[in-house]
């Protein structure tokens, strides 16, 4: 129930944020506290969870207590277009806790038929500085991203905790 809870709400809270900007890359990173739980233990609980949370999960680094994996999720667009947002992650069990790194985002336009178009979250945060059109559909692009990498640590939190 609660899992269900935190899909419904995390669109309503994360309305109006946008991304986390680090040396003008997008990057999410962050340390969470879970008392009464050894490393192994909290690894264990999210190990079997990640391939389902992580969309198009590949793990390419693991040990006993953490995981390096890369993922990706496709954003809404146009019937004419496909627009996929690819990212590394890093998920390291503590004592009493976790830290998590989301970075190296890229964001990929491929029109159906057509050769794909892979942008850095560089080029896509330098879009902002742009004017006219270009800036709002960059807008709304970020802030989707926005929500659904706060959706994946929101769920991430949320199948440690049970």
């Amino acid at each position: 129930m609660k899992f269900l809870f935190v899909i419904l709400l995390a669109p309503i809270l994360s309305f109006g944020q946008t991304v986390h900007v680090k040396d003008k890359k997008i990057e999410y990173s962050g340390t969470e506290k879970i008392e009464g739980k050894s490393a192994e233990e909290i690894f264990k609980s999210i190990r079997d969870k990640l391939p389902i949370i992580i969309g198009g999960y590949k793990p390419e680094k693991q040990s006993s207590i953490s995981v390096e994996a890369r993922g990706s999720f496709k954003l809404a667009t146009p019937y004419r277009l496909q627009r996929t947002v690819s990212y590394s992650f890093e998920f390291k069990a503590k004592n009493n806790g976790y830290e998590y790194l989301i970075d190296s985002v890229s964001f990929t336009d491929q029109e159906r038929g057509g050769k794909p178009v892979t942008k850095s979250s560089e080029e896509m945060l330098d879009n902002m500085g742009e004017t006219g059109k270009i800036v709002g559909d960059t807008e709304k692009i970020l802030n989707e991203t926005d929500m659904r990498f706060q959706q994946i640590i929101a769920l991430i939190k949320s199948s440690i905790q049970k």
